[in-house]
C-alpha cells in the first residue's frame, strides 16, 4: 500500500509533496553498484520513500549492507523472497523495472537529499494535522498542548537519523571512533567539569544524557551559637535555636545598596556542637561563631580565621524597625518604673511597640537614669545588669543612634560593683536622639551635622576570644546571603556555577541556565565576580578602585562572548525547561554543553503528595537530558538528617524528599566542608565532593581548594578549574 492512501492532508484536491523518480533513481543505483548504498545509507531513511514498495525494498538493501552483503539485482530478489515480501513489492518485474530506468549511481547523494526533503515536507503537513487536533482537546492543560505542539515541530527540525530500531552494527561503529580519539588524546568521553580529579573519576566527565544531581549542606561550617540574638521584621527579639525550632521568621538582611530589609531564611540548619569563638566590637556589641564565619569587613567578606584585632567590620548604623503593638503612653511610663525598680531585662512588649512608643519608652528611661555630659556632646545610661543594657544599646539603634557600651566599676553602698555604661558620643547619633527621643531641653545645637546615608557603621574588633564547644545553627538566606546577629552582619554563601563557567567559557559550549532561586542579575553578578576577580560585595555596592576597572571591563568582555544563557522564571515547570533548551538548541545551531537547574525542590510538579511530584520531575528530566543528547545539572537540597548526626558528612540516603532522585540519577555528587583551613594557604577551605553514586563506574571522593572570596571551588594542586 503506498503511503498517499492513508497519508492525511488537509486539502483533498492536492497530493502530498513526493517525488517518485528519485525514488526510482536511488533504489535502482544501488541495484547496480554495491558502493552506492555506502554514500546514502547514513542520511536516507527507509520512511522518507513515499511508496510503500520502495520502502521494503530499501530496507532490504539496508539489511543486506549490514551484514556485509552485496546489494545486486539477485541477492536483493533472494532477501525479499525469503521474508516473504517480494510479491508484495510488486514481483521480479518491479526490481528489473527499476535497473532498466536508471543510468548509473553518480547523483545518488543528491537524489537521497530530494526524497528526504519531500519527507520533511510530508511530516510538517502531518504534524501540523495533529496540532489543529491538539488545538480542539479543550480538557487538557495548554502548557501541556503547546509543549506536544512544539515537540512534533522540533522533532522534525532535529531529523534524527538514530529513531526507531538501529542494528547495534551501528553503535559499535561509533564506539570505535571514541576510543580510538581517547587513545589518541583527542577527546574526552565525555563533557570536562573543569576539575581534572573529579573527571578522572567520573570516566572523563559528565556524559551526554546523564541525569547529575548535586547536593550539599547548607550552612557546611559557618554557624552562630545557639543563643545569638536575631532581630524579627515584627520588631521582637528571638535567639537563633528558638528561630530554628519555629522554621520560619522574617528577619533583617544586609541587600546590595547598603539598606537593611526584610528576608526568609530557605533553610535551618542545626549544626550541633562546634568551638566557637566570641568576638567583641569597640562599640562593646559581640557575636559567637565558628572559626569559618565570614564577616563583612572594608575588604569584602572574611572569614573569622583571616580577622585580627584591630580589624573593622560591618555592624547596624540604623534598623528603622518598630512593631505594630499599642499600649498607653501611662503603661510605657510605668514598665520605666518597673525597669528602674531593678529589673533584670526588658519586658518583651517593648520590643514590638510602634516607633513613637518606643521612643516614649527611652525618653523617660534617660530623662531618669541617663545624662547629658556637661563638656562634652555625649549623652550616657548605666546599668548593673548587662543584659538590660545591652537591650538598651539595640533600641537605639532602630533610631540609628550609635552606643558604645562599657564595663566599668561603680561605688555601691560603701562596696564596688561592676556596671555597664552606654555613651553616645558620635554627633549624628545625638542629633538624632535630640530630634527623636528628646533630652528635656539640654540638647546642643549641631544641626550642621549631616546623617550618615546607608545603614552599615564599620566597629573595630578589639577581642577574638575562644569560648569552648556549643551548640550553633545557621541560617540560609537565598538572595542576600547575610543576615544580623547580635547586631553584626554575618554571612552564610558555587561548585555548579563554576562547573557551567568552565564548559561555556573553555569549552565554548552553549549552557543553559535554570535559576529558581536566584535572579538572572545576581548569576550574572556572581560569574563576573569571578571572571574580573574582584568581590561580588565591591561590585554590587560599585565600590571599584582605579585599579580594578580594567579587570572588570576585561571580565565583562570575556563574560559576553561565552554561550550562557539564564532563564529565571520562578516556579518553571520541566515542559517550560524542555520548551526553551529545544529553541536554544536551534538557535545555537549546535549540541548543548551542559542543563544546570537550580534547584531542584522549587520545581513544581503534579501528584498526591510532594515526593510524587518529585518522581515525576526527576524523570522529567531524565528524558529531556535523554531527548537532548546534553548532561543535566540538578541541585538538590538536603534533609535535616543529616544534620542530626554527630557525621555531618552527606549520605546519598540525605537527599531531600529521598527515593526516586538517586534512583532516576545516573551521577549523584555532595558537597562536604569542614572547619579546618590549609595551613600553606589560610585563605581557603580544603573541601570534598562526594561521589555518592555512579551509574558508569565507581564511587569516592575528591579533595578541592574553596576560595570563600569568590565563593569558587578550585582543583587542590594547581588551585585553578
Amino acid at each position: 500500500m503506498s503511503e498517499e492512501l492513508n497519508f492525511q492532508n488537509s486539502s483533498v484536491d492536492r497530493l502530498p509533496p513526493q517525488i517518485i523518480e528519485a525514488e526510482e533513481a536511488v533504489l535502482g543505483g544501488i541495484l547496480l553498484d554495491p558502493e552506492a548504498i555506502s554514500r546514502v545509507s547514513d542520511r536516507l531513511q527507509p520512511e522518507a520513500f513515499y511508496i510503500s514498495a520502495h520502502k521494503e525494498i530499501y530496507q532490504a538493501t539496508l539489511s543486506l549492507h549490514r551484514q556485509g552483503k552485496p546489494t545486486d539485482l539477485l541477492s536483493v530478489t533472494s532477501w525479499l523472497s525469503d521474508h516473504d515480501l517480494l510479491a508484495r513489492v510488486g514481483g521480479r518485474n518491479k526490481l528489473a523495472s527499476l535497473i532498466e530506468s536508471t543510468v548509473s549511481a553518480v547523483n545518488i547523494d543528491a537524489l537521497a537529499q530530494l526524497i528526504t526533503d519531500k519527507y520533511q515536507r510530508r511530516r510538517l503537513i502531518k504534524a501540523g494535522n495533529e496540532i489543529v487536533q491538539l488545538g480542539y482537546e479543550t480538557e487538557t492543560d495548554i502548557s501541556k498542548v503547546i509543549d506536544q505542539a512544539e515537540q512534533k515541530v522540533f522533532n522534525i527540525a532535529q531529523d534524527r537519523s538514530n529513531s526507531g530500531l538501529v542494528h547495534i552494527s551501528d553503535s559499535l561503529i561509533s564506539n570505535f571512533k571514541d576510543i580510538e580519539n581517547r587513545n589518541q588524546g583527542i577527546a574526552l568521553p565525555g563533557i570536562s567539569s573543569g576539575y581534572y580529579d573529579l573527571d578522572a573519576m567520573i570516566n572523563g566527565g559528565f556524559q551526554r544524557s546523564d541525569l547529575v544531581i548535586i547536593a550539599g549542606r547548607p550552612a557546611m561550617g559557618k554557624c552562630v551559637a545557639y543563643d545569638t540574638e536575631i532581630l524579627l521584621a515584627d520588631g521582637s527579639i528571638s535567639s537563633i535555636e528558638e528561630i530554628y525550632h519555629r522554621q520560619k521568621a522574617n528577619l533583617i538582611t544586609l541587600g546590595d545598596n547598603w539598606k537593611f530589609k526584610v528576608a526568609q531564611p530557605s533553610a535551618y540548619v542545626d549544626d550541633g556542637h562546634k568551638p566557637v569563638f566570641r568576638v567583641t566590637t569597640r562599640l562593646g556589641r559581640y557575636v559567637e561563631t565558628t572559626i569559618t564565619h565570614p564577616y563583612l569587613t572594608i575588604n569584602g567578606w572574611r572569614p573569622l580565621s583571616e580577622l585580627k584585632v584591630g580589624d573593622k567590620v560591618a555592624v547596624p548604623r540604623k534598623y528603622n524597625v518598630f512593631g505594630t503593638e499599642t499600649i498607653t503612653d501611662s503603661e510605657v511610663k510605668s514598665l520605666v518604673d518597673f525597669i528602674n525598680g531593678g529589673a533584670e531585662t526588658i519586658p518583651p512588649i517593648i520590643f514590638k511597640l510602634t516607633r513613637a512608643q518606643i521612643a516614649l519608652f527611652l525618653n523617660r528611661l534617660f530623662a531618669n537614669n541617663g545624662w547629658p555630659s556637661s563638656g562634652q556632646a555625649q549623652l550616657g545610661y548605666c546599668s548593673v545588669n548587662e543584659k538590660l543594657a545591652r537591650q538598651i544599646q539595640h533600641l537605639l539603634l532602630r533610631f540609628g543612634i550609635i552606643a558604645a557600651l562599657k564595663r566599668k566599676s561603680v561605688k555601691y553602698q560603701e562596696t564596688r560593683r561592676e556596671a555597664w555604661q552606654l555613651d553616645v558620643i558620635d554627633a549624628n547619633s545625638i542629633k538624632t536622639f535630640a530630634s527623636e527621643i528628646g533630652i528635656f531641653g539640654k540638647q546642643k545645637a549641631i544641626s550642621n551635622i549631616e546623617l550618615a546615608n546607608n545603614d552599615v557603621y564599620w566597629d573595630e574588633i578589639v577581642s577574638i576570644e575562644p569560648m569552648g564547644e556549643k551548640q550553633v545553627y545557621d541560617l540560609t538566606i537565598s538572595e542576600t546571603h547575610n543576615f544580623v546577629a547580635n547586631d553584626i552582619c554575618v554571612h552564610n554563601t558555587s561548585f555548579s556555577i563554576n562547573i557551567a563557567h568552565y564548559i561555556a567559557g573553555s569549552m565554548r559550549m552553549p549552557v543553559a541556565i535554570f535559576s529558581l532561586e536566584m535572579s538572572k542579575e545576581q548569576l550574572a553578578l556572581r560569574m563576573l565576580s569571578s571572571e574580573a576577580r574582584i568581590e561580588s560585595t565591591y561590585l554590587r555596592s560599585g565600590r571599584i578602585s582605579q585599579n580594578q576597572w580594567e579587570d572588570l571591563t576585561r571580565g565583562i568582555s570575556l563574560l559576553q562572548d561565552m554561550p550562557i544563557y539564564i532563564d529565571d522564571t520562578p516556579g518553571i515547570t520541566v515542559t517550560e525547561m524542555r520548551s526553551q533548551a529545544r529553541r536554544l538548541q536551534a538557535e545555537a545551531g549546535a549540541d548543548l554543553g551542559l542543563i544546570l537547574i537550580d534547584y531542584l525542590q522549587l520545581m513544581e510538579g503534579a501528584g498526591d503528595n510532594r515526593v510524587q511530584e518529585l518522581s515525576k520531575i526527576t524523570r522529567n528530566i531524565k528524558g529531556l537530558a535523554r531527548e537532548l543528547n546534553v548532561p543535566v545539572i540538578a541541585l538538590s537540597q538536603l534533609s535535616r538528617g543529616v544534620e542530626s548526626r554527630t557525621n555531618k558528612r552527606p549520605m546519598l540516603s540525605d537527599l531531600r524528599e529521598s527515593g526516586s532522585i538517586e534512583q532516576d540519577a545516573d551521577l549523584v555528587m555532595m558537597l562536604y566542608r569542614d572547619e579546618y583551613y590549609s595551613s600553606d594557604t589560610p585563605e581557603r577551605g580544603l573541601a570534598e565532593v562526594i561521589v555518592a553514586k555512579h551509574r558508569h563506574g565507581p564511587t569516592g571522593t575528591i579533595k578541592l581548594l574553596f576560595d570563600p572570596q569568590f565563593t569558587q571551588f578550585k582543583n587542590l594542586a594547581r588551585g585553578s578549574y
